[in-house]
């Protein structure tokens, strides 16, 4: 249990976000990233790659798979502050035209999810994400900050990848600029084991499969 021994104010169970810079060039990547054949998704006008294990059968991507698996080290290590390690399960490439979106959602099935942006500029719509639980009665705010804000937009750009607890709502709004918008998004689990006897809570997957 977590004491407080300090006055002031304290912003309890804090929802962590983490954005690193890929540092190397990637326009071999995002070439590639072109031409692959994506699926229109009617319900926003966008489209996502027909393959949704990118990381798992192109080697063009191995160096951005390296990146974000530290990435992903990183938050779990020094954000979490585990030593148990997520895998990147399915991975799969976004197109936003003019017009179109991205519905608000989460990634079920998953830890941390991420996104990579190949192509976004400030013309673009940046990931905005909206607060899960919304109180039954509110008061109106003279100025907005990370508290009393129901939504919340992170503006990037090209090479950012963006690390987020998967059951974080989220969404894209309109694409109003005339580019297309081109992001990478991925989700992970945990094959470790979890939890322990004790707490009902213990998770071994791998002697599942013994």
């Amino acid at each position: 249990m977590k004491r407080i021994g300090v006055t002031g104010l304290i912003q309890l169970f804090p929802i962590p976000i983490l954005i690193k810079k890929y540092e190397k060039p990637f326009k071999r990547e995002f070439e590639f990233l072109e031409q692959l054949n994506y699926v229109e998704q009617q319900e926003n006008q966008n489209f996502k790659t027909r393959d949704t294990y990118l990381l798992k059968y192109y080697k063009e991507f191995s160096d951005l798979k390296d990146f974000f698996n530290k990435s992903i080290d990183d938050f779990t290590n020094n954000v979490w502050m585990t030593k148990q390690k997520l895998t990147i399960t399915q991975c799969w490439a976004n197109r936003n035209p003019p017009h179109s979106r991205h519905h608000d959602h989460i990634h079920a099935n998953s830890i941390l999810s991420g996104v990579f942006y190949f192509k976004r500029s400030n013309t673009m719509p940046p990931i905005q994400f909206q607060r899960s639980l919304n109180s039954a009665l509110s008061l109106t705010p003279e100025r907005y900050n990370n508290v009393n804000t129901d939504t919340f937009l992170v503006p990037l750009s090209d090479g950012d990848l963006i690390l987020f607890p998967s059951s974080l709502r989220h969404s894209v709004p309109v694409n109003e600029s005339n580019e297309e918008r081109y992001s990478m998004s991925f989700n992970t689990f945990c094959m470790d084991e979890m939890g322990n006897e004790d707490n009902l809570n213990h998770l071994n997957i791998k002697e599942f499969y013994k």
